[in-house]
């Protein structure tokens, strides 16, 4: 069989001969003065739009950990402080269930590209102390709102102690980069399987969502029988995916990942970066943000 172009050296290989490693997560959010839908200028605090965002925290985050315990998936939550502010018990259930809780800002009104340096450890300390309040444990992954961040963003992560960056969109699969003096996993954006995509303002379906993860994934599984390891992402956001309309999606999406076996590694996040970190024998490369 043919193997094709020879990628660039170092090459990421999976454990145990693995072909594709696929994570999923859910971004759980909560706002203070309006959310993602029925927005305006001239409202100072949109009730109707706190009210979709607020489906997340009161149904779709247990339609989504339903779906997850069913299928033995460890998942990685990405949630805001606001979030666990207001519905502490599905963190703790989360957390009691096995799943990484990461962190994601402390609510999704504003973006760390919003905030000087100085500020943005603020924040970073604030949502660690947070969750590390609720579940006992301190969070080592990041991925911000709206996955926005500075140059600066990366080495104050690396600083605080976390182990994974989830804001990058420059690979399509992790790496392992050099800040500081510390090294820190880089788990790039993938929206091969983005809810916020598949949605369209309600409009979407279970069906284009699903077919654009299989579109995918088929053509990784497919480098990656010629050498090349490959990286799927399903990220769901509790308002949204976990409607009837999107969340049958992810069902289909476990199971069709499910029938290659062996050949799939399904870790959390948090076991991604350990694996990047200590078992992958990548050499850091060094954070050079703006080349």
């Amino acid at each position: 069989m043919h193997k094709g172009v020879q990628w660039p050296n170092p090459t990421l290989k999976w454990p145990d001969g693995k072909l594709i490693c696929c994570t999923f997560r859910v971004a759980y959010e909560a706002f203070r003065k309006s959310g993602r839908f029925k927005k305006s200028p001239k409202i100072p605090v949109n009730v109707a739009s706190l009210s979709h965002a607020n489906y997340g925290g009161a149904v779709g985050v247990w339609r989504l950990m339903d779906i997850y315990e069913r299928h033995g998936i460890k998942a990685t939550i990405g949630a805001n402080g606001l979030a666990v502010e207001k519905w502490p018990d599905t963190i703790q259930a989360f957390h009691k269930a096995g799943h990484e809780i990461a962190s994601h800002g402390l609510t999704n009104d504003y973006h760390l590209t919003d905030l000087s340096p100085e500020q943005q450890i603020e924040e970073i300390r604030g949502c660690t102390k947070v969750i590390e309040q609720c579940t006992g444990v301190r969070p080592i992954g990041w991925a911000g709102p709206g996955n926005l961040h500075t140059a600066e963003t990366l080495g104050i992560l690396a600083d605080e102690g976390y182990q994974w960056f989830g804001d990058a969109f420059d690979d399509d699969v992790p790496y392992v980069a050099e800040v500081n003096g510390k090294n820190i996993a880089v788990i790039p954006k993938l929206n091969y399987a983005n809810d916020w995509r598949a949605w369209s303002g309600g409009l979407g379906n279970a069906t284009t969502f699903f077919e654009g993860f299989k579109t995918s994934f088929d053509y990784m599984y497919e480098e990656g029988l010629r050498g090349r390891a490959g990286a799927m992402d399903l990220i769901v956001h509790a308002e949204l995916g976990g409607r009837p309309n999107i969340a049958c999606a992810i069902e289909q999406m476990i199971r069709y990942v499910k029938q290659y076996g062996d050949e799939v590694w399904i870790p959390t996040r948090k076991e991604l970066a350990d694996y990047m970190l200590n078992g992958s024998g990548l050499k850091p490369e060094p954070y050079r943000p703006m080349d």
